[in-house]
């Protein structure tokens, strides 16, 4: 027969046996694998080794300092280096029960200048420090290394180091009294007579006054020279004036004025009871600003007051030549 016609009228029968074998094959290897996989998941996992929660086998506590901190057997005599509870960090010991009128004076610095209000937080102290250099400074804030605790209306007690000391207004530190000894009398000398003071006399030094210029309604020139000598001794300027917040509703708006006839201020424009409310664009509206405003004054060039005076802005300027 010819192998051609043999598989022409064959071939549905070798097409179908063909499948039948390849069906065979692809169920039996799937079956395999099903197996494998079933056999597989049968078994049970090793557990994984995790690290214990408690002290190590040995029982061995962890290693620690505090055996030799409560004995400190390197010195006998100032004992366990543990502070006992409740005891205050170093620096900041408790002086609350202290008498802080019985504090001891302040070895260095003095104070000059006091400016006491109702509101402490607008109470202000200049404290004349080393080098001669005078520091505007309020409660909580810090002064020639030292915290300013409280402020009264005649002196100023500051802390350093867990110690309170006391600074009197106007009185000379302990080194400023061995600095400047007072001068003995001499004898054979009689007591020069002090002239009385005339009212209504000018308060200012002359070589002071001799430096101010006034050149227009609201506008003064003055010497350098002159400014520094005013920055340089505050109390020409506090023996002779005040200012207090003043209060509208619950907001401080400047700062009210009472001058004295004759004073350095009234030489400088100011009147009594101008209400200062900004200096150089600064608004005396808080103890920040305030302060801002007084460090900033003594190397300005020039100063620019705005004050409300009978009900009405008006703006004074200080030249500083």
């Amino acid at each position: 027969m010819n192998p051609d016609a043999f598989v022409k009228r064959g071939f549905p029968y070798i097409l179908g046996g063909m499948v039948a074998v390849s069906a065979y094959f692809q169920a039996s290897g799937l079956s395999h694998l099903i197996a494998y996989q079933i056999a597989r998941d049968s078994v049970p996992a090793a557990p994984r080794a995790t690290a214990p929660a408690g002290p190590p086998p040995s029982g061995d506590p962890a290693p620690s300092a505090a055996p030799i901190l409560e004995r400190n057997p390197f010195d006998s005599v100032t004992g366990p280096l543990r502070p006992p509870p409740g005891a205050a960090p170093a620096g900041q010991a408790d002086l609350s029960h202290l008498d802080p009128y019985l504090a001891p004076p302040c070895d260095k610095g003095r104070v000059v200048l006091i400016a006491m209000s109702e509101d402490p937080e607008w109470s202000f102290a200049a404290i004349k420090a080393e080098g001669g250099r005078t520091a505007l400074g309020r409660r909580g804030g810090e002064v020639a290394g030292r915290k300013v605790e409280d402020i009264a209306w005649d002196r100023v007690w500051l802390t350093s180091g867990g110690a309170r000391c006391q600074m009197e207004l106007g009185k000379k530190s302990s080194e400023e009294d061995k600095a400047d000894p007072k001068p003995t009398p001499d004898a054979s000398e009689p007591p020069r007579a002090t002239p009385p003071r005339r009212s209504g006399k000018s308060s200012v030094p002359p070589e002071i006054a001799a430096s101010i210029k006034r050149v227009g309604d609201l506008e003064i020139d003055i010497d350098r020279t002159a400014a520094e000598k005013i920055f340089d001794n505050p109390e020409l300027v506090t023996n002779t004036s005040s200012a207090v917040p003043e209060m509208r509703g619950d907001q401080v708006v400047g700062l009210k004025m009472t001058v004295k006839p004759g004073s350095v201020l009234e030489s400088l424009g100011i009147q009594s009871g101008d209400l200062v409310k900004s200096v150089n664009s600064i608004d005396l509206t808080d103890p920040q600003k305030a302060m801002m405003a007084y460090s900033r004054m003594r190397s300005d060039k020039s100063l620019s007051f705005v004050v409300e005076r009978d009900g009405r802005p008006v703006r004074l300027r200080v030249n500083v030549r």
